[in-house]
């Protein structure tokens, strides 16, 4: 049960977190002129190298496969740290938007 509790807390915040970092990289892209699929090339070009960016529709679903579990997995180290360092849940919104900075 508490194994289970905490595959979905960390689901969610994975979640949650890959979706508000790549709305917030294609927003920032877009106000600099570049195209959104560019933003999912790069990430994809992390696995790929620069083929990525001739690999149309399916270098970007790549990316954004790769952006998910970039932010599950971040979200599973905050977990896991949050276990010991027990000021990330009692000030998680500062500690959360330090962590997502940093």
């Amino acid at each position: 049960m508490k194994n289970t509790q905490a595959l979905r807390t960390i689901l969610a915040g994975g979640a949650l977190s890959g979706v508000l970092d790549l709305t917030a990289a294609l927003i920032n892209s877009s106000f600099q002129g570049r195209r959104p699929i560019g933003v999912l090339h790069a990430i994809a070009s992390g696995l790929l190298g620069a083929d990525s960016f001739k690999g149309g529709f399916a270098a970007a679903a790549l990316g954004v496969v790769l952006h998910f579990i970039i932010a599950t997995g971040a979200t599973a180290v905050y977990y896991a740290a949050s276990r010991k360092l027990t000021f990330l849940i009692k000030q998680f919104v500062l500690s959360g938007l330090l962590y997502g900075v940093a």
